[in-house]
Formats: C-alpha cells, sequence, structure tokens
C-alpha cells in the first residue's frame, strides 16, 4: 500500500509540472471545451456538474458560460450544499493524468471517488484534461472510479466501462 501511494504521490507531482510546462494552455481548453460541447452525452444533458477550475487544469468557464447559453444547469463541486448526485447527467471530471481506459488520478483527496458512484447509472462520466495527460497506465486501488469517456485537446476516447448508456464521442478536426 505504502508503494502504491508513492507511485500516484510521485506521479502527480511529474504531471503537475508538465501540466504547468504547457504554454498553450488557453488554445487547448478552446478545443477540448469544443470537443466536449459535441458529445451526445453533452447534447442531451439537461444538468452538468462542471469543476471550477484551478491553474494548469483545462480553463472552464468559457465551458461554463456555453452550458448556461444553451440551456443546460450547471451544479459545480464547491457549492455549499453538495449537490444532490441523482440530478446530474453529466459530470465533468478534473484529474492529473488519465488513461485511455477511464482511469483517472486526481488531486488525492477522494472526493470523485466518494461521489460518483451516487450518480445515477445513465449519469456519464466524462474526464478532462491536456492531451499530454493521457498515460498509458495509471497505479489504481479498488475505490478508484473508472469514468465513461475522456476528453483532452487532441480528441475523445470511449472507455469501457460498467455504468450507463453513453453518447458517441467527438474526434479532433
Amino acid at each position: 500500500m505504502g508503494d502504491l501511494t508513492g507511485a500516484k504521490l510521485e506521479l502527480r507531482r511529474e504531471m503537475r509540472a508538465i501540466r504547468r510546462a504547457l504554454p498553450d494552455q488557453v488554445e487547448r481548453s478552446r478545443r477540448l471545451w469544443s470537443l466536449l460541447r459535441e458529445t451526445e452525452a453533452v447534447q442531451r444533458a439537461d444538468t452538468v456538474m462542471v469543476f471550477d477550475s484551478i491553474p494548469g487544469e483545462p480553463i472552464t468557464a468559457p465551458f461554463i458560460e456555453w452550458c448556461h447559453s444553451n440551456g443546460k444547469s450547471v451544479v459545480l463541486p464547491e457549492d455549499d450544499p453538495a449537490p444532490d448526485p441523482g440530478l446530474i447527467d453529466v459530470v465533468i471530471v478534473p484529474g492529473v493524468a488519465f488513461t485511455a481506459s477511464g482511469d483517472r488520478l486526481g488531486q488525492g483527496g477522494g472526493w470523485y471517488d466518494r461521489f460518483l458512484p451516487k450518480t445515477r447509472p445513465d449519469c456519464t462520466t466524462i474526464g478532462v484534461g491536456f492531451e499530454p495527460q493521457l498515460v498509458d497506465k495509471l497505479p489504481t486501488e479498488p475505490h478508484d472510479v473508472r469514468l465513461d469517456l475522456i476528453v483532452t485537446d487532441a480528441g475523445a476516447t470511449l472507455c469501457q466501462t460498467q455504468r450507463g448508456q453513453l453518447g458517441q464521442a467527438s474526434s479532433p478536426s
């Protein structure tokens, strides 16, 4: 267990450094959100949970604005009180690294790993990050929740999960 925890800590450190070093985060964010908006899951969603980005994460403000202008309710995990997981159609999940199979390495607090199992089976979970954050393999533990879809600025990957029905993912243009 100590080795796995240490591996996660080291990988978080490395991936944060990679993220911070990206000089074109604004453009990468724009491409990512453009791809995400085209997914069937987001198109059909009435209520979307999306995070309020911190430095180094994809910049969420334009996507939140798009959701509002398209009649979608937006829920932030930072809101008080905690959001009702039964009302959410799509959860947009940040992370420091992802795999094409839907594994995610988060900040280490476990909030999403506790929250996501409470969502409806037809709620689509989508990990978002920059292309360098997509890696071949991540250290995982039994409580780590696998995501349905991963979207980066380079494209979208539909993951093989046991969750609900998914829309089709878009390819980069």
